[in-house]
């Protein structure tokens, strides 16, 4: 029990300085209001022309809406990890009574729990402004409530990118291929269906479509239908991505007494 309040205390910490930084949060929120605009006048035009679309406009920028919702929810807490690598700052915090892959994660929950609700807010807002549709309310709920946990897994994926820091210095080139991953492999424009079946085939192995294509195709459907497979896909990879981070971080720290660190 003292253990989890340490580990709030990092997240009450992380939010109040996510709150602070206002200027990026509303950034956020204008770059999401417009992505929405130009994808919406986008997909209308496709539409207009009589060209064939596999799904109705509307749908599909509440589909964009939740995708772009959790990704612009999640802090980049690898280069926060990565700066500390570089300047030895992680050696300090090692001393901790705390996990430091825990505290990372609480600091990451603690900017989601601050960016979250108001991008929720413009999502549905500015969606259905733009289609004048809006889903159930339940489904909604179900959406927002697998949404925070997506994040929370994409934030915990993050936290494993920074700490590759440790041998590879700069871990912005695993960034960057990790966004085009979740561009395609997670269905971030589209939905996966509409991508080829060996696309949809390589993507079941990774954990990107329950992160954004799981959420987001409940509110393409306007349904909590398959709700239960998405929960079990976040809980598997979940529990996957903890483990995994918690091996990379005793063979990190295994490296760096092995090169007197």
């Amino acid at each position: 029990m003292k253990k989890m309040l340490k580990y709030g205390a990092f997240l009450r910490i992380a939010a109040a300085g996510a709150r602070q930084a206002r200027a990026e949060l509303y950034g956020r929120a204008v770059f999401f209001i417009v992505l929405l605009g130009v994808f919406t006048s986008l997909w209308t035009a496709v539409k207009e022309a009589g060209m064939p679309i596999a799904a109705e406009p509307g749908a599909l920028v509440w589909y964009l809406a939740i995708t772009e919702w959790i990704v612009l929810s999640v802090p980049t807490i690898q280069i926060d990890i990565q700066e500390a690598i570089r300047r030895g700052d992680v050696v300090c915090q090692l001393g901790r009574p705390v996990s430091y892959v825990g505290a990372m994660l609480a600091e990451g929950i603690g900017a989601l729990l601050v960016r979250m609700p108001l991008l929720f807010v413009v999502a549905c807002a500015m969606s259905f402004a733009l289609t004048k549709h809006l889903p159930p309310i339940a489904v909604l709920a179900v959406v927002a409530a697998l949404g925070l946990v997506a994040a929370a897994l994409l934030t915990a994926l993050y936290v494993g990118l920074g700490m590759i820091a440790f041998w590879l210095g700069d871990a912005s080139p695993l960034w960057w291929v990790s966004q085009k991953l979740l561009f395609v492999l997670g269905g971030m424009m589209m939905p996966l269906t509409l991508y080829p079946d060996v696309i949809q085939r390589i993507a079941a192995f990774t954990p990107f479509p329950a992160i954004l294509a799981g959420p987001a195709t409940l509110a393409l459907h306007g349904s909590v239908e398959g709700a239960g497979s998405v929960v079990l896909m976040l809980a598997g990879w979940s529990a996957t991505t903890i483990i995994a981070l918690e091996l990379l971080f005793r063979r990190a720290t295994r490296t760096m007494t092995l090169n007197g660190g």
